[in-house]
């Protein structure tokens, strides 16, 4: 009998069938909370085109736990779609908080009384692990040490996290190696089933 369960636990393995969810896996319900923001950034070591600020923050979002709706629109000093002493992000997106959580309220706008926050949508996720360094994920270059530090203060709290440990030791002015350096765990999407082939 036990060499019937270790030849089945052995071929499940080689396999790649999961022997059991990690917890880790497990499903989590929470609820989706829309943010709207606006990060500007004017870093010292790498200037970013406003295609090149929209998608780095917009992989940043994704990598982090972010819904895949989510809208991001970059913005620059210069005029020619070049690298930019100043750019910014404005991006609108969602994230998974504990049941509960109220969707803050829409600002008020001039003239007009504040409307309440409609009640947010009900979704699952998994508690997934996020670390982050010079090409992992392999779109993380040693020059985004600055955005990433930023973005790591002003966007990573709209999640919700744990374990949260930032190292980030950026230079001004110079490529710093091993200068991006966080890890956490996130309440993100749970991943979309794989389309049948």
């Amino acid at each position: 009998m036990r060499r019937q369960v270790a030849a089945w636990l052995l071929g499940s393995v080689v396999a790649g069938v999961p022997l059991a969810a990690t917890a880790e896996e497990a499903p989590v319900p929470g609820v989706w909370i829309k943010h709207d923001y606006v990060l500007s950034y004017a870093g010292f070591t790498s200037h970013y085109s406003c295609i090149g600020i929209e998608d780095t923050v917009k992989q940043l979002l994704l990598a982090a736990g972010a819904r895949d709706d989510l809208k991001v629109v970059g913005s620059c000093s210069n005029p020619m779609e070049g690298p930019s002493r100043i750019t910014a992000a404005r991006m609108t997106f969602y994230t998974l908080a504990p049941p509960g959580t109220e969707q803050p309220a829409p600002k008020a706008k001039k003239g007009r009384p504040a409307q309440p926050a409609p009640p947010p949508e009900a979704g699952t996720g998994y508690w997934k692990t996020v670390e982050w360094h010079e090409k992992t994920p392999y779109w993380l270059e040693y020059g985004d040490c600055e955005l990433v530090d930023q973005f790591d203060r002003e966007v990573l709290p709209m999640f919700t996290t744990r374990n949260h440990e930032s190292h980030m030791t950026c230079m001004p002015h110079q490529v710093t190696l091993g200068g991006i350096q966080v890890r956490f765990e996130v309440l993100a999407p749970l991943p979309k089933a794989a389309k049948p082939q």
